[in-house]
């Protein structure tokens, strides 16, 4: 493939992925200029941040390379972008408390169930020591109000609580929660993606899909997302409990091996069939393909 065509898919595939993410921000009353303002700022960002330039890097050169003006550059470069960066919601420190509610010995009964916590008594298994275990300086009646509110958690009685999911659901759709897995969802995966792009990378991450290759019946969609459902929590399931006997970061010292971020994303997705494809699916059975 020719460096022509490489562009001109490449451009065809981000407006392909760039449609949700327009939905999205239509909905949610942002417009283009603000986009395009986030957009010009993550470009020269990457350009100085991300090793994509021989170093020394001039700003004239992240100007050529990007297409911007040299006083676009200059602003965005002293002004930091003018973005403001959102202060991180407490969605990570409720996913591990939920985790070790369900994997550490102390907080686990017969058979694997949590155990039926009381916020502050015994003061060496209770729901406070159990946040103390996350983050100390955390507020557990704090924590605990935002479990219940998701769902996560419920009152057993009059001063208990017990842990009904080790996932957490939150309920309401644009909450800042939400928002935040939202950019946390979509940087993974635009980053996975990346990753397996690059040449200089001979190992590849992992990305597998299984697809409906002549799609599937309207009314068999709400079976098929169930049968995956299912089979991805207990998917899920097996990579938490591996993670769980991989130990803890050392209490004090050095480190004696890097740690990075890591795991694994499933998702569902529906789209409407392209027409060629309904044509043909009219007199071909049903398939899925593994890739």
């Amino acid at each position: 493939m020719t460096a022509s065509e490489k562009h001109l898919h490449l451009i065809s595939a981000m407006r392909r992925a760039l449609r949700p993410v327009a939905r999205l921000l239509i909905r949610a009353g942002i417009r283009f200029d603000e986009f395009s303002t986030i957009a010009k700022s993550v470009y020269v960002d990457s350009c100085i941040r991300d090793g994509e330039l021989p170093r020394p890097i001039s700003r004239k050169r992240v100007a050529v390379i990007t297409g911007l003006t040299a006083r676009e550059v200059d602003h965005l470069i002293d002004s930091d972008g003018d973005l403001t960066e959102t202060t991180p919601t407490s969605r990570t420190a409720l996913v591990e408390i939920l985790h070790r509610w369900h994997t550490v010995p102390e907080y686990v009964g017969p058979y694997g169930i949590p155990r039926e916590l009381e916020l502050d008594t015994p003061s060496d298994r209770c729901f406070s020591s159990l946040v103390a275990l996350v983050d100390p300086k955390m507020n557990a009646q704090i924590i605990l109000r935002e479990l219940l509110r998701t769902g996560a958690v419920a009152r057993a009685g009059e001063s208990h609580f017990r842990a009904v999911s080790r996932f957490l659901m939150v309920p309401d759709s644009m909450s800042r929660e939400m928002i935040e897995h939202y950019g946390d969802r979509m940087s993974r995966l635009a980053t996975t993606m990346e990753f397996n792009l690059d040449p200089c990378h001979t190992e590849k991450r992992l990305d597998r899909r299984v697809i409906a290759d002549r799609g599937l019946s309207v009314s068999l969609l709400p079976a098929f997302e169930k049968y995956a459902r299912d089979k991805a929590i207990d998917f899920l399931l097996e990579l938490d409990n591996w993670v769980s006997t991989q130990g803890e970061p050392a209490a004090s010292g050095p480190e004696t091996d890097e740690r990075v971020g890591v795991g694994v994303n499933v998702f569902l997705y529906s789209a409407p069939m392209p027409f060629g494809a309904l044509q043909h699916n009219r007199s071909d059975n049903n398939g899925m393909s593994k890739e």
